[in-house]
């Protein structure tokens, strides 16, 4: 899995690393209540004429993949 970051500005970060805990505490509504906000967080943040600086989004797949894994 790849590294969380400790600290960012990036709403969709932060999303991220709640979706992880609440999949940690097999929290699985919860869970996927967050990967719907980051979908949304990422839709804004990005778009026409927007610039996102994200070089990995591999953190973002897994998170899906993750997801599937706790419901099962």
């Amino acid at each position: 899995m790849s590294e969380l970051p400790q600290y960012t500005r990036r709403l969709s970060d932060k999303i991220l690393m709640s979706f992880h805990q609440a999949c940690e505490q097999r929290a699985v509504e919860v869970a996927a209540l967050l990967i719907q906000a980051l979908e949304l967080a990422l839709t804004k943040e990005g778009g026409l004429g927007k610039v996102d600086n994200r070089k990995n989004l591999e953190a973002v797949f897994e998170a899906f993949d993750k997801l599937k894994d706790v419901q099962e």
